[in-house]
């Protein structure tokens, strides 16, 4: 997998995507889905500084969190005290008892680099649900997002939390030397301090985006029948977002 948010990058990220997403409405899109399956216990991959497990804990909803970096849960924990957070891998963890639903969000899967890893997270996945289970999980679209990046080589969001006003620049290359559609992603973060602009960090990530057809054979392979697919548009990325229910 590449390399997530730690130490500094972890308070930054949780500032700026206080203004990039809506996490009301994330909180209502996967609750939804949660609902319409009839799901009462709920694990969410990727649950990073735990803004939708806030959203959970108020509605008092059996959740729990796991995410790969230690300082993100650390930031989680602050801000959910009654919410149960994991370190862990998705491609290799085991809960004390499976739950009903597992939802991986915020397009975590780019960083599920080989075809072994996506398999790897699935089964993972299959272990951990019930007999009824169902996984929900966006990704980026690379028909759509592959295009963007030529066409948009630089990427500009800006953010203010806080009294601070943030911008991130990103730049997206396409490695065509690795196998499957894979992405180089470069960000530099600033702060404006006295109407200067100062940069706050320097992020690098190595990203994978899939093909809708990809995704699905995924799954078949690992045993989940697809119950729906949403083409679902975020604040900066077309994704699709999938909902798939184990099978026996």
């Amino acid at each position: 997998m590449a390399n997530l948010y730690d130490g500094k990058m972890a308070a930054i990220y949780d500032a700026m995507y206080q203004t990039f997403v809506n996490y009301d409405e994330e909180y209502t899109f996967y609750n939804n889905l949660i609902q319409k399956n009839n799901a009462s216990t709920v694990l969410e991959i990727g649950s990073g500084t735990g803004n939708l497990a806030r959203r959970f804990q108020e509605n008092n909803q059996n959740y729990q969190g796991l995410d790969y970096s230690e300082d993100m849960i650390e930031i989680a924990r602050k801000r959910n005290k009654n919410s149960s957070f994991i370190q862990g891998d998705m491609r290799d963890f085991k809960l004390k008892e499976p739950v009903d639903a597992v939802i991986i969000t915020g397009r975590s899967t780019s960083y599920l680099i080989t075809n072994d890893d996506i398999n790897k997270t699935f089964e993972s996945v299959y272990k951990n649900l019930t007999k009824e289970g169902v996984i929900i999980f966006d990704f980026i679209d690379a028909n759509r997002f592959i295009p963007f990046t030529k066409e948009n080589p630089i990427i500009i969001h800006e953010a203010v939390y806080e009294n601070i006003n943030y911008i991130r620049e990103s730049h997206w290359d396409t490695n065509n030397s690795l196998e499957n559609f894979m992405l180089e992603w470069t960000a530099k973060y600033y702060a404006i301090n006295n109407n200067k602009k100062e940069i706050i960090e320097n992020d690098f990530s190595t990203v994978r985006v899939f093909t809708l057809n990809e995704m699905e054979l995924f799954l078949y392979l690992n045993n989940f029948e697809i119950l729906q697919t949403i083409d679902r548009k975020t604040y900066a990325y077309d994704t699709y977002v999938i909902v798939a229910r184990k099978k026996y």
